[in-house]
């Protein structure tokens, strides 16, 4: 992806990069522990290098792209939750996966949000 898309990128190709489900290893779409958009939860190898066994819940929980104007004005594009959009609902993996349930009374819901700028000295709105 980066050499087809090099000296092209920008905010938005980066969003859509940090969403992607390209599973390079696997050469398939797959949303895993080996793709930019790091949906462990979907994996039945986890990641042995951080102890994280299969299906476990983690990976990317948040996206974040910039460019140099932006990085000059002090602005960013986020998004909380998985970059590429999707959800990650506690009950119904839990219903999945009965071996995480003593990770319950920690595992929230993480609806993800639209990409959204922010920009320093920025206030909330009330």
């Amino acid at each position: 992806m980066l050499k087809e898309n090099k000296e092209k990128i920008d905010v938005g190709l980066a969003e859509k990069m940090l969403g992607d489900h390209m599973d390079t290893a696997g050469k398939k779409e797959d949303a895993n522990e080996r793709t930019l958009c790091g949906h462990v939860d979907g994996s039945a190898r986890g990641v042995k290098e951080w102890a994280w066994q299969a299906n476990y819940p983690g990976g990317a929980v948040q996206g974040k792209a910039t460019d140099s104007t932006m990085a000059k004005e002090m602005r960013i594009v986020a998004r909380m939750g998985h970059p590429c959009g999707g959800d990650f609902l506690a009950k119904p993996f839990l219903a999945a996966h009965p071996e995480y349930a003593w990770e319950q009374p920690y595992l929230r819901d993480m609806k993800a949000g639209p990409w959204t700028e922010f920009r320093s000295g920025q206030t909330a709105k009330e």
